[in-house]
């Protein structure tokens, strides 16, 4: 069982280190079970795994994986037979900006570590490992710039940061009394340990719940996208952003803005008031 290599290649492809572990336990499991390294018996695998309560979003990380591992054994041919479920895609769920407004006011003012994680989660775009990567030498504060290292796809990108967020990032800098090179550190356990995505998912949970909003980090980014189209910036400055390889990805936003628009409209009923 090649795992340890299997690994190294996934982390050379440029995957994160949550990839490399859910491919990982996956293609453990169906080694485990004395598959053959074949298209028939990894779609045999995924039926016992759709019979046990897998679903189709599920299911198609467990065919990403396989197919990763296949390529990685050199069965190109048997990597391409396996075929990923349909999955619906569902719109991405945002934050209106009232309710980020609600969320930064019940974060004491003494908490600026916690105020600068959702500031940089909604400002910039960032994905909650992009954040906790973040170090201190990737803020550039004479041209206004974030420098996102190792996105998804192992990418780097340049993110414009206004001068209301670097402002806050310098005074939490100064609060500081540590030498971590990280920007976001943990402050329960040594103040060098970096910010771990466990913590982030947890502050957010905490204070949206003060607040009684529904928060995730992915919605704080969700809500960045949905906010920027809105007040008409180029959905391809927002690609560039957001680090998306694909346009039809950040393509999304502009179904998720005309719901936002339809609803404003019926709730206007402007035409109803004309004909009743």
């Amino acid at each position: 069982m090649n795992i340890e290599e299997f690994e190294m290649y996934l982390e050379l492809e440029g995957k994160s280190q949550n990839t490399v572990r859910m491919y990982s336990y996956y293609v453990k499991k169906f080694l485990e079970e004395g598959n053959d390294l074949n298209a028939r018996s990894a779609l045999r695998f995924l039926a016992v795994l759709k019979r046990s309560g897998y679903s189709n979003k599920s299911l198609n990380l467990v065919v990403q994986a396989l197919k990763a591992y296949f390529r990685f054994e050199g069965l190109e041919e048997e990597a391409k037979k396996i075929k990923s479920p349909k999955v619906p895609r569902s719109l991405p769920k945002s934050l209106t900006k009232e309710e980020v407004k609600k969320l930064l006011s019940v974060i004491p003012p003494t908490r600026k570590r916690d105020r600068l994680i959702v500031l940089l989660l909604y400002g910039s775009g960032l994905r909650v490992s992009e954040l906790c990567n973040l170090k201190i030498n990737d803020v550039d504060f004479k041209r206004s710039l974030i420098i996102v290292r190792g996105g998804k796809g192992g990418k780097d990108r340049i993110v414009p940061v206004p001068g209301a967020l670097l402002k806050e990032i310098e005074d939490y800098l100064k609060m500081r009394n540590d030498d971590s090179e990280y920007l976001l550190v943990e402050e329960r356990r040594s103040r060098k340990d970096r910010l771990s995505p466990k913590t982030v998912w947890y502050i957010l949970n905490k204070y949206g719940k003060k607040a009684g909003i529904k928060v995730t980090p992915h919605m704080l980014r969700h809500s960045f996208a949905t906010h920027m189209l809105e007040n008409g910036i180029d959905i391809r400055v927002i690609q560039e952003i957001l680090g998306h390889s694909n346009l039809s990805t950040t393509q999304i936003y502009t179904k998720v803005t005309v719901e936002h628009l339809r609803r404003a409209q019926e709730k206007a009923k402007l035409i109803e008031s004309l004909i009743e």
